[in-house]
C-alpha cells in the first residue's frame, strides 16, 4: 500500500464520523460554549483525521489472516534508529535521502498535529500533550505487539520503543508550535452563556441539523431494514432495494422531525441550537401542522410523494425557506411566520 492511500482512507472514514455526530456536536458546543464557531469545528475533524490516520498509516496494510507472514521481533533497543542512521551514512548516502532518517522525522512529524489540536481545542500545555502524545502511540504499538489484539497470532508490524520516544517529542513540537502562533482566548464560562440573537446563519444551522437527522435517520432504517431481510426472512437472496423499505425509512425519519415538532412547537435541530418556538396561531396544534407542512415536512412529502414535478417544487420550497430566513429581519422565516410563531433563545426562558 502506498503512502496516501491510507491518509485517504482516514479522510473518508473521518468524514462519514463526521456527519453522524454534527447534530450532537453542535448541541454540545452550545451548550458548552455557548455557540460554535468555524474554527473549532474545522479543529475537532482534524483532530478525528488525525487520529484515525495515525491508526490507517500503523495498522494498514494488514494482511489475510490466511496468509503467511513473517512475525516481528519487538525492539527495545532505544538506540537502534541512531545505529541504522550511522550504518546507512557509512554508505555515502547524503542524509536527506538517509531511509531510517526519514523514518525518524516522519514519527515525529505524524504526531505534531496532535499537540498542535490539543492546545487548540483544550488549551492543554506541553506536559499534557506529551502525555497524550505517549499514550496514543503507546495504544498503537501495544496493539501491533497483539496482532491487533490477538486477531493475529502474532505481531506483522514492528513494535519499536524509539516509536514512543519519536511520537511523544512530536505532540511536544506540535504544541510548542500551537503556542508560539495560538492567541491565548479564554473558554467562556458557564456564566457567560446569557441569552444570544437569533442570527441568520443560526437558524439555517438549526434547518440543517434537521435535514441532516431526517436523511441518516432514513438512511439507517432502511439499512437496517433491509439488513434484517437479508439475514433472517430471505438469507442467500440478492441484495436489491424494496420499495417497502425506502419508504419505512422516509417515514421514520420523517416522524423524528414531526413529532417534536407537533408536541412543543421546536424541531431537533432548532432544539441542538438552542432556539425555541413560541406563540402560533389557535388552534396551537394547527399552527404547528401549517409549520410542519409549510417546513421540512413539505419538502419530504413534495420530493416523495407527488410525481414528475414533486422534486423541483421540493427545491423551489426549500429556497424559499431558506431564503425567507435570510431576509427576515426576525428570523422567523416562512413556515414560522405563515403558523404565526416566533423563534427566541432557549436561555432567555431558561432565565
Amino acid at each position: 500500500m502506498d503512502r496516501i492511500t491510507p491518509g485517504l482512507i482516514a479522510i473518508v472514514i473521518g468524514a462519514i464520523i463526521a456527519v453522524l455526530l454534527f447534530v450532537p456536536f453542535v448541541a454540545a458546543s452550545y451548550r458548552l460554549r455557548g455557540g460554535m464557531t468555524l474554527g473549532r469545528t474545522l479543529g475537532w475533524v482534524a483532530l478525528l483525521v488525525s487520529f484515525i490516520a495515525i491508526w490507517t498509516y500503523t495498522i494498514l496494510p494488514a494482511p489475510a489472516i490466511t496468509d503467511d507472514y513473517r512475525c516481528s521481533t519487538p525492539n527495545l533497543d532505544l538506540l537502534a534508529d541512531v545505529r541504522d542512521i550511522l550504518l546507512i551514512q557509512q554508505s555515502g548516502t547524503s542524509l536527506i535521502a538517509n531511509a531510517a532518517l526519514q523514518v525518524v522525522v516522519l514519527n515525529i512529524i505524524f504526531f505534531m498535529p496532535l499537540g498542535f489540536l490539543v492546545r487548540f481545542l483544550f488549551r492543554w500545555g506541553v506536559a499534557r500533550a506529551a502525555v497524550s502524545g505517549l499514550l496514543v502511540s503507546l495504544a498503537v504499538e501495544t496493539t501491533q505487539l497483539t496482532g491487533i489484539w490477538g486477531l493475529y497470532p502474532c505481531s506483522y508490524r514492528l513494535f519499536s520503543v524509539t516509536d514512543l520516544l519519536h511520537n511523544t517529542l512530536g505532540a511536544i513540537i506540535g504544541s510548542l508550535i500551537g503556542l508560539a502562533l495560538l492567541r491565548r482566548r479564554e473558554a467562556r464560562s458557564p456564566s457567560s452563556l446569557g441569552a444570544h440573537p437569533v442570527t441568520a446563519g443560526r437558524r439555517l444551522l438549526g434547518m440543517l441539523c434537521d435535514a441532516l437527522v431526517v436523511t441518516l435517520v432514513s438512511l439507517l432504517t432502511g439499512l437496517a431494514v433491509s439488513l434484517a431481510r437479508l439475514l433472517v426472512v430471505s438469507p442467500g437472496s440478492p441484495t436489491v432495494t424494496d420499495p417497502a423499505e425506502t419508504a419505512l425509512g422516509i417515514a421514520v425519519g420523517l416522524a423524528v422531525y414531526l413529532i417534536p415538532l407537533l408536541v412543543t412547537g421546536t424541531t431537533l435541530g432548532e432544539a441542538a441550537v438552542l432556539l425555541r418556538a413560541t406563540g402560533g396561531w389557535r388552534p396551537l396544534a394547527l399552527a404547528r401542522i401549517v409549520r410542519a407542512a409549510l417546513g421540512l415536512g413539505g419538502v419530504v412529502a413534495l420530493s416523495e410523494l407527488v410525481p414528475v414535478v414533486g422534486d423541483a417544487l421540493a427545491a423551489a420550497l426549500a429556497l424559499a425557506l431558506i431564503t425567507s430566513v435570510l431576509v427576515d429581519r426576525e428570523r422567523r422565516g416562512l413556515a414560522a411566520r405563515a403558523a404565526g410563531l416566533r423563534l427566541i433563545d432557549a436561555r432567555a426562558l431558561d432565565g
